[in-house]
């Protein structure tokens, strides 16, 4: 193999000996590298092969954006998955965790809290996906001294939940990507103008979207909580996303039959806020 790009230190793109693009992970297998050096077997400890452009492109574009730090980190805690719960994960999970961590370790240095999103039915009905997040909460406070709330065990623990590899239907893959894509036109002709899709944000935005579909396909949605002040409150600042999320839910209600729960409402409305917020700020 030989080195394409280097994303960062601990991560580089590649091309295998039949002249395929992949994504190498390796403790600072991306230092001092350059483009077409030869890769050695040993400094390779995951290989990411993305046979689809599409996710090839969403993948480079997080990495680049990621500190090696949090790749580090994911790698611990999908391995303590893997050995203490015989947990298999989707490879996409590396990068949409590490993204997570990053951007929620940056926002309690800062000091910034925002509203406190739990998931209680993490706890109860997937103890173990809790249990991995209350390990990652405490791998955090030891390799990077800093205490994150404790609600984010059930978020780190949702993101596992997603990203799980389960006995598929043989036709799921295909049917979650042609809603992925219903639900990106709703949202772009609900906006009405042009969305730069190349963007960081419009990525981390089109991978909740491919969790929020896969919940949808396997009607297994967000039970509905007590969450009706807190969507209130947001739906109050944000009535764009509130129009978009309607024309979503009445898309999901009409070929899906489900009615989307309050807590999903919320889990969209943040993510489609970061899409139009960042479209209003570019015009």
């Amino acid at each position: 193999m030989q080195v394409l790009k280097v994303l960062n230190n601990s991560l580089i793109l590649a091309l295998d000996r039949s002249g395929n693009e992949c994504i190498l992970m390796g403790k600072g297998i991306g230092y001092h590298k350059a483009i077409g050096c030869p890769i050695q077997k040993k400094e390779i400890q995951k290989v990411f092969v993305l046979t689809d452009n599409k996710k090839l492109k969403e993948f480079v574009q997080l990495a680049n954006n990621i500190p090696d730090q949090y790749l580090t980190l994911v790698k611990e805690i999908i391995d303590f998955a893997a050995s203490q719960y015989q947990i298999k994960v989707r490879d996409y999970l590396y990068l949409s965790l590490a993204d997570h961590l990053s951007f929620v370790v940056k926002r309690v240095k800062a000091g910034k809290s925002g509203p406190n999103f739990d998931y209680p039915d993490v706890m109860v009905h997937h103890p173990e996906e809790y249990e991995i997040g209350k390990f990652a909460l405490s791998l955090i406070k030891k390799r990077l001294k800093i205490e994150l709330p404790k609600s984010e065990a059930t978020v780190i623990g949702l993101h596992f939940i997603d990203a799980e590899i389960t006995i598929s239907k043989s036709n799921k893959n295909n049917n979650v990507a042609q809603l992925v894509s219903n639900l990106e036109k709703i949202v772009k002709r609900s906006i009405g103008r042009p969305i730069d899709t190349d963007t960081i944000t419009y990525t981390r935005f089109l991978t909740h979207l491919n969790y929020f579909a896969e919940r949808v396909y396997d009607h297994k949605l967000f039970p509905d909580e007590d969450r009706e002040n807190l969507y209130q409150d947001l739906a109050n600042k944000m009535p764009l996303e509130v129009e978009i999320i309607n024309h979503i839910a009445s898309f999901i209600a009409q070929n899906y039959h489900l009615q989307i729960t309050k807590q999903e409402k919320i889990y969209l409305l943040i993510h489609l806020h970061k899409i139009v917020a960042e479209e209003i700020n570019e015009q």
